[in-house]
């Protein structure tokens, strides 16, 4: 368990994303997986190697770019998008 580290509060956001998706509160899973990946770019800019755990792949700048890639992507076309339950 203590290799992963901070993958374990990165974890707990994707699992509380996932479970506003399966009740259908898209907005805020939107918000809560763009928080984690977000986090997970900050967890890596600022923690060590052996702090960050699981958070470190790659080098500390792919790591970082890809995160905040992803997540920023992920505020946009969640909040871009119609995503009201039909």
């Amino acid at each position: 368990m203590a290799p992963l580290r901070a993958w374990w509060i990165v974890l707990a956001g994707l699992l509380v994303a996932a479970l506003f998706i399966l009740t259908d509160h898209m907005l805020r899973a939107t918000a809560s997986l763009a928080g984690t990946l977000l986090l997970a770019a900050a967890f890596r800019l600022v923690l060590t190697p052996e702090q960050a755990g699981g958070v470190a792949s790659r080098s500390k700048v792919v790591d970082v770019a890809v995160l905040v890639t992803l997540g920023v992507l992920v505020l946009i076309s969640g909040f871009s998008l119609d995503l009201t339950a039909r």
